[in-house]
């Protein structure tokens, strides 16, 4: 009896903790290349919190990649208020003087938030 209660217990409230999941909600918003300077190009990128809830300060980490390879990451990340966006940018530049090149990216943000169906964005950019 003692046994049945205590697991009958233990489900109930593992099931509540899995209701109460945060109510921030990050969204891998928007990518773009900057315009040509000094020839070089540099990736801008925005997070946006489409949740009611601020998400806590390094409550989540950004990935930025391009063909491939890590462009940046950011584990030091600030909070971010409900509807607010915040523009990263990649130190990494991209030489401007290769017309028709092919710059596959890929934004991942690894956080558990409201809707994790919106963490990644994938896309091309031709030079």
């Amino acid at each position: 009896m003692f046994l049945r209660l205590l697991t009958v217990l233990l489900l109930s409230s593992s099931a509540l903790r899995a209701q109460e999941g945060p109510s921030f909600d990050l969204e891998a918003y928007e990518v773009h290349l900057d315009a040509e300077k000094e020839g070089q190009r540099v990736f801008r990128y925005a997070i946006k919190n489409s949740g009611s809830s601020t998400a806590p300060a390094e409550s989540y980490r950004v990935f930025f990649k391009v063909n491939g390879k890590m462009m940046s990451f950011d584990n030091k990340t600030n909070p971010i208020k409900p509807g607010q966006t915040i523009i990263y940018t990649s130190p990494e530049k991209i030489p401007a003087n290769q017309p028709g090149k092919k710059l596959k990216y890929n934004l991942i943000i690894h956080t558990r938030d409201a809707n994790s169906r919106n963490n990644k964005k994938k896309g091309e950019i031709i030079l």
